[in-house]
Order: structure tokens, then sequence, then C-alpha cells
């Protein structure tokens, strides 16, 4: 499953991209995308946090052709809304 939405960060509401592929048998496969926004600079940065099994269990991910869809959709509003904050900044 791939969601998106918002989660605060200290007060602050930022995007998210959650890939899940964790089943009864490895409960462990899940890759986050988090947008955050340095303190000291105020850029916008994008963290991945994964927690995953073992390598010695099944060390790759596997995604349907519709995982890969559905998370390109998502990175693509990320990246439409990265283009008009730009825009705006000139």
């Amino acid at each position: 499953m791939i969601v998106a939405g918002i989660y605060d960060n200290f007060e602050k509401k930022n995007e998210y991209i959650s890939i899940d592929l964790s089943d009864k048998k490895h409960k462990n496969r899940n890759v986050d995308f988090l947008e955050t926004r340095n303190m000291f600079t105020g850029d916008y940065e994008y963290k991945i946090k994964a927690q995953w099994t073992n390598d010695q269990y099944h060390p790759t991910m596997t995604m349907s052709e519709d995982d890969i869809i559905q998370f390109v959709e998502h990175l693509n509003k990320w990246v439409e809304k990265i283009y008009l904050r730009r825009e705006e900044s000139f």
C-alpha cells in the first residue's frame, strides 16, 4: 500500500509518502519519504526512513506496476509543489 498525507513536525505540517509492503510473515517492510524544513536555512529537505527485514531474509523491495504508478503520482505532486514554490520566490 502506498499512501500520502500530512504529519506534525514540531507543530509544522509536513507531507509524507509511505510505502508499506509488510505482510504477516515480514512485518518490517516500510519506506517513508518525509518532507521537512531545515530550521536554520528554511530550505525544504526530504528524508528517507526505512524499516526492513534482515538482509539474509528478503533484502530486495518488490513493487507491482500499480505500486509504481501510485508512488510516482505522489512524487509528481511534490515536484509540482516544488516548482510552484520556486516560481513564487522569483
